[in-house]
């Protein structure tokens, strides 16, 4: 008599889950956009100021909110506590696997980064604009970018501003960016993650991508990151946030953490921005940090981490 064992039926994904994911965290985004846009017109000159506070303390612990109402309905044991729990058991090889690989991450995008921003700018590459290359280069170009400073104004030289500015960029992103931060990958790379594991590294990490570009379409539209251009610059969003959900991707699978999406998240934003004072004559769509030559590094980087042997991490 033959017994016939029934093969495993494989993991699927749970899309209801995924919709009510999704659903908490755009929708949440929707209505502190549309609170943004009353509010910050009243705050005069400070309109700015507010929807960058609105953005950090309304909109990014967003997906932090819908990761655990989804955790709640499927009944299994929050994230955020089997993070604490290894938080108090290894503090330290915790921490350090994090911050390691987030930092190694970080310097290799500014350091690919300057390197495509200065070829660019040697090649002519139409937009792409040029790196400062002198002190009076850098001077002239803080003139532009800082309201009242005057050619008298003294400066330490370019060299010193972007070495320290980076420094305290990384530093930052260990600390309190990754606070802000931690919201944010809580959501996409814990919670959407786990849930979209059935569909593989790739399959999973382009479609988080383009879900998470999209979701920072409402902010956008209110002048953020591309100002009036949003039309283009929500579509541009998507294109440099897929190549980057996958670095993030990376960096958790690799230390085991949550943490360390936050630390890489937190750092590049601390850093990012000091192409702003770096560059000159640059497009936004198509110089960094937020054009073409950025979703040409981010997508160089993600082939080359992908292509790299899995590793399981050790765990608590």
């Amino acid at each position: 008599m033959s017994v016939q064992v029934s093969a495993p039926v494989a993991a699927r994904v749970a899309w209801s889950r995924v919709g009510l994911y999704y659903g908490i965290a755009l929708g949440g985004a929707a209505l502190v956009a549309v609170l943004l846009r009353v509010v910050s017109p009243l705050a005069g000159a400070w309109s700015t100021l507010v929807i960058q506070l609105g953005a950090a303390v309304l909109y990014m612990p967003l997906p932090l909110v819908a990761g655990l109402v989804v955790e709640r309905r499927n009944g299994r044991v929050p994230l955020l506590r089997r993070e604490w729990q290894r938080l108090r058991t290894e503090f330290w090889p915790t921490f350090g696997r994090s911050a390691g690989y987030a930092v190694l991450v970080m310097v290799a995008i500014l350091a690919l980064g300057f390197g495509v921003a200065w070829l660019a700018g040697a090649l002519g590459v139409p937009g792409a604009g040029h790196l400062v290359t002198s002190d009076a280069e850098f001077r002239a170009r803080m003139m532009e970018i800082v309201p009242g400073m005057s050619a008298d104004t003294p400066l330490p030289p370019a060299a010193v501003v972007a070495t320290g500015g980076i420094i305290q960029g990384l530093l930052a992103g260990l600390t309190i960016n990754a606070l802000f931060a931690f919201g944010e990958e809580y959501g996409w790379r814990g919670v959407l993650a786990e849930e979209l594991r059935p569909l593989g590294t790739v399959r999973a990490n382009l479609l988080t991508g383009v879900l998470w570009g999209l979701w920072h379409a409402p902010i956008i539209m209110l002048g953020h990151n591309y100002g009036a251009e949003w039309g283009w610059g929500i579509p541009m969003m998507v294109l440099w946030t897929t190549p980057l959900a996958f670095l993030l991707s990376w960096v958790r699978d690799r230390s085991g953490s949550v943490l360390a999406p936050s630390f890489l998240h937190g750092a590049y934003n601390g850093t990012i921005g000091f192409y702003v004072f770096l560059l000159i004559g640059g497009n936004t769509f198509v110089a960094p940090p937020m054009g073409f030559l950025m979703v040409l590094v981010l997508t160089v980087l993600a082939v080359v981490v992908h292509r790299l042997p899995a590793r399981t991490p050790a765990r608590a």
